[in-house]
Order: C-alpha cells, then sequence, then structure tokens
C-alpha cells in the first residue's frame, strides 16, 4: 500500500506522519483508524529526509496481522505445554507442575515482548516515507496528473 501523508515531526530516522482516512481505508486496517477518526498518527522509517510540514509518499508492509497473532498466542502457549510436560514427567506432587506451567506462560509472554523488540528495531515500523511530494502534477499510480492523490 502506498499512501500520501504529512510528516508531523522527525526525530532521526523515525517520522511521525498524520495520514487522512479514505473510503479504502476501511478494508485495509493497516493503519488501524479507530472508529470514527479520520486521521491517524504512525511512526515511518524515513529513508527520503523528509522534514516536519512535508507531504510525502509512505509505503506500508503487507498486514501480518494472522502471523502476529499465531506468534502472540501459540509461543506462551506452546512454553506452558513444556511446563507441564516437565512437570508432570519430573515431579509427582501437581504444584510443582501448575508453577512450571506458568512460569512457562511468563517465558512466553517475555520471548514475545523480546522479539518484537527485536523486531522492531531491524525491520522498523511497517512503514517508510520513501518520496518527499512535489506538490504540483503528482502522477499518481494509474498514470493520471493528479494534485491530491496518489
Amino acid at each position: 500500500m502506498t499512501e500520501r501523508a504529512v510528516v508531523v515531526k522527525t526525530a532521526g530516522r523515525i517520522a511521525v506522519l498524520q495520514i487522512e482516512k479514505k473510503p479504502e481505508c476501511d478494508s485495509c486496517k493497516v493503519c488501524a483508524f479507530k472508529a470514527g477518526k479520520s486521521r491517524v498518527k504512525v511512526k515511518a522509517l524515513n529513508t527520503a529526509g523528509a522534514r516536519a510540514g512535508d507531504e510525502v509518499i509512505v509505503k506500508a508492509e503487507k498486514d501480518n496481522r494472522a502471523l502476529a497473532s499465531f506468534i502472540v498466542y501459540i509461543i506462551p502457549v506452546l512454553l506452558a505445554g513444556a511446563g507441564v510436560l516437565v512437570g508432570a514427567l519430573c515431579f509427582d506432587r501437581e504444584i510443582w507442575i501448575v508453577l512450571l506451567c506458568l512460569a512457562g506462560l511468563l517465558l512466553g509472554f517475555a520471548a514475545v515482548v523480546a522479539a518484537d523488540k527485536l523486531l522492531a528495531r531491524s525491520r522498523g515500523f511497517g512503514m517508510e516515507v520513501v518520496k518527499i511530494c512535489d506538490t504540483e502534477n503528482i502522477i499518481t499510480e494509474e498514470g493520471e496528473q493528479d494534485g491530491q492523490n496518489v
């Protein structure tokens, strides 16, 4: 997805962008517009060197919510299951099974948080500023000249 946005502020290689909601946004959901809101602010990797006030083209990665949900739910459940298995094989008392299950669950959540921070640092925020717009005579993806839409 590519979309036009306005840079609100920058901090190093990160830009905070404001994106206006369009009718197509209802089916996409990458920008996560909240109900009743017509604008959203998102963080993006600023590879184009845009400054506050610039109008830019931002490119968003494919929506990976299904994969993210799988990781967030399955990793903790698998580690909790491993805790139960280890507890059942090594201990006779049920309290140890419960404690190891909880420890596995907490370890799973910690692994998800660590993976999220690592991926955010290495892959950015999922959005990237790819071009600073010239406000006159913008050529859209369909090849039409247009001063407002991309």
